[in-house]
């Protein structure tokens, strides 16, 4: 701003929109606009007015806002650089693009510095710093506060603060360290006949913080009350028809809804098939994990945060200011609350279930496993109070639990890229998805056979011997909302220079898709 130039600060969610909107107003005051998918299109087309007139020096919002049309622009901040919310991809209307992608783009094209900002970086943005295609900058301590600020918490709130200098002689800048991370091998629970979902080390951790009168998040990547509907009797479970995968029971709507294409079935008294009434609900979900804190800690005032109670205008606001203000002891949620928050009065995170997708057949399964226990571990100790974490786990020998319990990505990103090397994913490779929909299960069939016969015979006659083809074959959500799904996926240093031709009805490209499921 002093070289009068303008900036643009992305960031991956709505929810975390409004907490730093309060950091740069109270900075930059009357400078600062908001830009995000959840404005009125009056509120979208004023800021886009002010911007473009000059009246807006910060542009602050998700991806969208890397459009606002700001004039000498200096600088693009992309905060946690490796969250997938950058990149719109269907359902969602086009343009299809990867906003870390275009930002990098567009800071070249207009000689503005792009910043990438992660403390668990994408580990192809990481392999590309350390090659020297970025300038890689690192924040070794984790810098909380002026220590002046902190002198008078401490003696307000009579406690002794936990903060250390960076150097003796800096009485400026704190630090604190991150909090402790005990792993929870919940098979040992079980040996022990302890079958609750809450490991004992947990229970003990939740009652000593709402004695101390502290906050605590419980984390947990599924949202409903339960995963599985089915009958004893008969064994019947209950699926949905378009999408052939099980319906997740909402209690609160008293509905089963399909996670993919939200199909919806009420409640059932009775099983469709053997008219049994043993209908029994497995699994679990945010909903059930807050069922279950308010039964063992009936004195306990609980919030919920996930996409079931974000749906209205204002929802993550709400929540997150109603948490912040101590009107609720214990904020239950799914990756929303993994992300950049900053409550200082949270000193424990428990994680109910950490295995959540880790085995699911993606090369990015372990990443994106390491990243939101590493992130959701990171919410806990943020003030003066310290904080500890409570990892629960099936897998506790993982190399992506293990090093997300130490708050390792070196030793992660190591494992990882030693796998990757092996495999020959990204970084080592590019990859191209073709992924097809169609109603007939057949047709699809055919379609991804003579697409991959073409491939193949490209791959000859320009004798890249150096790019593979895998598939075809079903995707492994080989169905939603009616549609049959296959995909081909080519491998090589580049491989879309291969894929010339023409693709039928129903198929489309994707060029380093995040998923291969």
């Amino acid at each position: 701003l002093r070289l009068g130039k303008r900036s643009i600060v992305l960031v991956p969610e709505i929810s975390l929109t409004p907490q730093t909107i309060r950091r740069f107003v109270a900075r930059f005051p009357g400078r600062v606009a908001v830009v995000h998918s959840r404005l009125s299109d009056g509120e979208r087309y004023d800021t886009w007015r002010r911007a473009r007139s000059g009246d807006i020096d910060v542009v602050i919002g998700t991806r969208s806002a890397l459009f606002a049309p700001l004039s000498d622009l200096g600088l693009i901040v992309l905060d946690e650089e490796h969250d997938e919310a950058y990149r719109q991809d269907p359902p969602v209307q086009p343009p299809h693009y990867s906003a870390r992608d275009v930002a990098i783009e567009y800071a070249q094209l207009v000689g503005a510095l792009c910043i990438l900002g992660s403390a668990t970086p994408d580990v192809v943005s990481y392999f590309r710093a350390q090659n020297g295609e970025m300038c890689l900058e690192t924040l070794p301590e984790r810098i909380m506060g002026h220590g002046d600020r902190i002198s008078r918490q401490a003696a307000h709130l009579g406690v002794s603060s936990r903060y250390r200098a960076l150097r003796s002689s800096d009485m400026t800048a704190k630090f604190i360290p991150l909090p402790r991370v005990r792993v929870v091998d919940m098979r040992h629970e079980l040996r022990v006949g302890h079958r609750s979902m809450f490991s004992r080390i947990l229970l003990d951790s939740i009652r000593g913080s709402l004695m101390r009168r502290e906050q605590i998040i419980l984390f947990l990547n599924r949202r409903g009350q339960a995963t599985y509907v089915f009958c004893r009797d008969c064994g019947h479970a209950m699926e949905c028809r378009q999408c052939r995968i099980p319906f997740t029971y909402h209690r609160a709507l008293h509905q089963m809804i399909c996670h993919h294409c939200n199909a919806r079935r009420r409640e059932p008294e009775r099983c469709p098939e053997c008219r049994g009434v043993r209908v029994k609900y497995f699994g679990l979900g945010t909903e059930g994990v807050q069922a279950e804190v308010q039964r063992v800690f009936p004195e306990a005032r609980t919030v919920r945060w996930d996409a079931d109670v974000t749906r209205a205008r204002g929802a993550h606001e709400r929540i997150l200011n109603s948490f912040r203000d101590h009107e609720a002891d214990i904020l239950i949620g799914t990756q929303m609350v993994a992300k950049g928050l900053d409550l200082p009065l949270v000193t424990l995170v428990g994680v109910i279930s950490a295995d959540v997708g880790l085995t699911l057949p993606d090369y990015r399964a372990a990443e994106r496993t390491f990243q939101v226990l590493t992130q959701v571990a990171g919410r806990a100790g943020r003030g003066l109070l310290g904080g500890d974490v409570v990892l629960q786990t099936y897998m506790p020998e993982h190399y992506a639990i293990q090093a997300a319990s130490g708050h390792d990505y070196n030793t992660f990103y190591a494992r990882e890229l030693s796998l990757r090397r092996a495999h020959g994913y990204p970084p080592y490779a590019k990859l191209a998805r073709i992924l097809g929909r169609q109603r007939n299960s057949e047709q699809v069939e055919s379609e991804a056979n003579e697409i991959a016969t073409q491939l193949r015979n490209r791959i000859s006659e320009q004798q890249a011997t150096s790019t593979s083809i895998i598939g075809p074959v079903p995707c492994f959500f080989g169905r939603v909302a009616g549609n049959h799904r296959w995909q081909v996926v080519l491998r090589g240093p580049n491989p879309t220079s291969l894929i010339e031709i023409p693709l039928p009805d129903g198929w489309r490209l994707e060029v380093d898709p995040l998923s291969l499921l």
